[in-house]
């Protein structure tokens, strides 16, 4: 498998477990949280579309979640 579709299928991965949990959770903290992460997908695909043109830098520096 490629790194493009390796990066591509746990993004998904991600976010389908994301939106399960925010089916499933009634806590509006929780929610809250995962609004947060949310807000990282646009992010996260624009690095796929780098990496399946070549053109991903080699050392993009992400922000850690939860490292506060």
């Amino acid at each position: 498998m490629s790194e493009y579709n390796e990066y591509v299928t746990a993004i998904n991965t991600i976010f389908d477990y994301l939106a399960k949990m925010k089916a499933g959770w009634n806590s509006l903290d929780n929610h809250n949280y995962i609004e947060s992460i949310e807000e990282y997908k646009q992010t996260v695909s624009n690095i796929a579309t780098l990496i399946k043109n070549n053109d991903a830098p080699v050392d993009e520096k992400m922000e850690v979640l939860a490292n506060d």
